[in-house]
């Protein structure tokens, strides 16, 4: 019976208008914090908090229900970017993390089509990703930015405001990997990368012109 109860609060919130959906998902919070369909339906709250004019609450609740749900993709991303954008570096990073991780604990759900699973995958992928590796390249943590970064980068494709910052960090990763191992390689390798950024037009152009002048400098005087 309550398993019923939850799903009838879930299936008549999705098709609802959002004020309404947001205080039948809130009574289904309410009901079961844990219950897989609210797990289904956090994109469709979230969304609907939103266009409610409740934006100011999602941080929040997010967090509070992650308590709950801690491997929720919907959650974990938003908590991301929202605290990403806060230049909440830490969090960011802790939650681009464990949106990574959860995309291995789950498998598309029943009801949703392959090519949106692949979808969200391919947005929540490319946001973690790219957090976890801009945040570790501005700490100067090139080995972790360099992993992160090139598995950003088939995901952020495209995305130019995303593809200049990852392939500026990824320049400045090899290069500071290959000068310690002595790698003129994977030095010209980091030049290569800040080629491709200098190419995009906006604020990483310039430094990353620079660098790699100056990287194909430092590495032409290596045997």
């Amino acid at each position: 019976m309550d398993s019923y109860c939850e799903y009838a609060l879930f299936s008549v919130a999705v098709k609802s208008p959002p004020a309404t959906a947001v205080d039948l998902l809130a009574a289904l919070e309410a009901e079961n914090p844990k219950s897989k369909y609210l797990d289904e339906g956090y994109a469709t709250y979230l969304y609907d908090l939103n266009q409610a004019g409740l934006s100011a609450k999602i941080p929040a609740m997010a967090e509070k229900a992650l308590t709950n749900l801690p491997d929720n993709p919907d959650l974990l991303y938003f908590m991301a970017e929202h605290c990403y954008a806060a230049k909440q570096s830490d969090r960011a990073l802790t939650y681009a993390n464990r949106l990574v991780a959860s995309f291995g604990k789950r498998s598309k759900p029943e009801g949703v089509s392959e090519a949106d699973w692949e979808k969200k995958k391919t947005v929540s992928l490319g946001s973690g990703y790219w957090i976890a590796g801009v945040v570790a390249g501005e700490r100067n943590q090139y080995a972790a930015s360099d992993k992160s970064l090139r598995a950003a980068l088939p995901y952020v494709k495209g995305n130019d405001a995303r593809m200049a910052p990852a392939l500026f960090y990824l320049g400045l990763d090899n290069y500071q990997l290959g000068k310690m191992k002595m790698n003129k390689a994977q030095m010209l390798e980091g030049a290569k990368f800040s080629d491709q950024c200098a190419a995009i037009t906006g604020p990483y152009a310039e430094q990353a012109w620079k660098n790699s002048a100056n990287i194909k400098v430092e590495a032409g005087k290596m045997r």
